[in-house]
């Protein structure tokens, strides 16, 4: 099973918003350049995570996007279901039916395969439903967002409990 990359530039859009001071709204602008994404791009990506209920978005002068509840509440499952949708992983096509023309064993093989894909269906969104984002930011004074993303003009990387250039970048 192959992924959107979307699904963790959307984390980090969730994990940047997490960040800012006061958690005031973040011009896309802000978080294109943060990303290093284009703005069309960032367009495509935001929006379901608005239409999913983990980002408010206003488009007044002051405004942009900002997280709708805490990210202590947001879990990799939100961003999953926001990205990739809540359709299922697995459907039946049923081409067996076309090449074995033995109907009960076929329907029973069927019906064991959608079984296991179900199964592990269940299991992957389990365990994306037991990480918060949040544990992303351990050790990170997120509560009250720490850092201003429309004052860092360079894309260097932050720390934010220091807020200095990381080692890499000194």
């Amino acid at each position: 099973m192959k992924m959107k990359k979307s699904l963790e530039q959307a984390a980090c859009v969730l994990l940047l918003l997490s960040l800012q001071k006061g958690h005031k709204p973040v011009k896309s602008a802000v978080i294109s350049r943060r990303l290093d994404v284009s703005a069309s791009y960032l367009k495509k990506i935001v929006p379901h995570l608005v239409s999913e209920g983990l980002v408010t978005s206003d488009a007044s002068k002051d405004g942009g996007y900002a997280l709708s509840r805490s990210i202590d509440d947001i879990t990799m499952l939100d961003v999953f279901y926001a990205i990739e949708g809540h359709g299922h992983f697995y459907e039946l096509s049923h081409f067996a039916q076309k090449i074995f023309h033995s109907g009960d064993r076929v329907m029973q093989s069927e019906h064991e395969i959608m079984d296991v894909m179900s199964r592990a269906e269940r299991l992957f969104l389990d365990e994306l439903s037991r990480y918060p984002l949040s544990r992303a930011l351990e050790g990170i004074d997120y509560v009250n967002g720490t850092v201003d993303w429309s004052e860092i003009t360079t894309n260097r990387h932050i720390c934010p409990p220091c807020k200095e250039a990381s080692n890499e970048e000194r």
